[in-house]
């Protein structure tokens, strides 16, 4: 790659799983002493331990201001003086970003980002034409999502898959001599999530193991928060559910916890599950996006079908009672992730997959 510059461009930097990574790249190419720059479209948008992360790691940052014209044409002045050669994108708005910038810098890469399988009509739209006919490539972070839009019309050679990636600690904490047993969920609080079938399932199994102190830990935001808190009065499982919103020490939390639940009707691949993993927890997760690649069954957890509460109690409670197979399972996880998922991997990958598309001749060289 030699003196390549690297953009990387989000729509914003709220808490999500895209910002997420493109931090983790960006401080990933900035430890590689690549020149690379993350730039936030709506610098006005920004969470305060996002841009600690990013004084924390000496990441370059910039953040766009103004109208929509005023940002392209800065984000455009500072392709040219960063003399960027590669542009990544995360999300709709900013692959059409990025796609557009192509048309007015020709010799730049422009790789566009897709997280999930399940996009509304128009983001299609946009990101099916953006990634034909003006990025260079789009790389999924998983397969479910790469076979469903290319059967839809993307082209499949243009498409790359890299899974997500995450720091994990060296050692898991095991929790014994608890008296109490704690399930836990982290997620936006949107339909798409299924909380219903999580509480249904855990308050089946409150019923079912009387003698046993369980706790139900929900951690996210969004705007089905009333009502989950409903759900949860109408299932009377106030003294049992703790309901956290974004709170600042969510990985320290769920280290404490004993079960990871995901009840997803659909996913990419799941960040929430990768950082449960990388904290040494057991998974129980639906059939959904590349969750196998993530957790398999009777190794690390258990796969489920959607919506299926009977399926799911059966299996929480087989975890509930088996404190061997808990920390087993949990062992398991913090070593696929460190295995397979780990920030090396991510980096090695992105730069192979630069190399591949340099060979194929679509960088051109000034």
């Amino acid at each position: 790659m030699g003196s390549s510059s690297i953009v990387v461009l989000c729509k914003t930097l709220a808490i999500g799983g895209a910002e997420k990574q493109a931090l983790t790249l960006s401080k990933l190419f900035t430890e590689k002493q690549l020149n690379a720059v993350l730039v936030n479209w709506c610098g006005d948008i920004i969470d305060t331990s996002y841009y600690n992360f990013i004084n924390d790691n000496s990441i370059k940052y910039i953040g766009l201001e103004g109208n929509s014209i005023k940002k392209f044409i800065q984000f455009l002045k500072l392709i040219r003086e960063e003399k960027a050669t590669i542009i990544l994108s995360y999300l709709t708005l900013a692959n059409f970003i990025s796609g557009i910038s192509k048309i007015f810098n020709r010799n730049i890469l422009s790789i566009g980002g897709i997280r999930t399988e399940k996009l509304p009509p128009y983001k299609f739209f946009f990101d099916k034409l953006t990634h034909n006919f003006l990025n260079n490539a789009t790389v999924f972070n998983n397969y479910s999502a790469k076979h469903k839009f290319e059967k839809k019309g993307f082209k499949p050679g243009k498409i790359f898959v890299i899974h997500n990636a995450i720091k994990v600690q060296q050692e898991r904490v095991e929790n014994n001599l608890k008296d109490e047993l704690t399930i836990v969920s982290v997620s936006r609080f949107v339909e798409p999530k299924d909380f219903r079938t999580a509480l249904f399932s855990f308050k089946q199994v409150v019923e079912n193991n009387r003698d046993k102190k369980l706790k139900y830990c929900i951690i996210g935001y969004g705007p089905l928060e009333n009502k989950i808190r409903e759900m949860v009065n109408d299932l009377n499982l106030q003294e049992e559910v703790d309901l956290l919103i974004n709170p600042p020490n969510i990985q320290e939390i769920v280290r404490k916890c004993d079960i990871y639940i995901s009840t997803s009707l659909f996913e990419g691949l799941s960040n929430s599950i990768m950082e449960a993993m990388g904290a040494g927890l057991p998974v129980i997760a639906t059939n959904v996006g590349d969750n196998t690649y993530l957790v398999s069954n009777h190794y690390n957890g258990f796969i489920v079908p959607c919506r299926d509460i009977d399926y799911i109690v059966e299996k929480l409670e087989y975890l509930i009672k088996h404190e061997n197979v808990r920390n087993e399972f949990g062992n398991n996880s913090l070593n696929k992730m460190k295995d397979e998922f780990s920030e090396v991997k991510l980096l090695e990958n992105y730069l192979s997959l630069f190399s591949k598309l340099e060979s194929q001749g679509r960088l051109l060289h000034s």
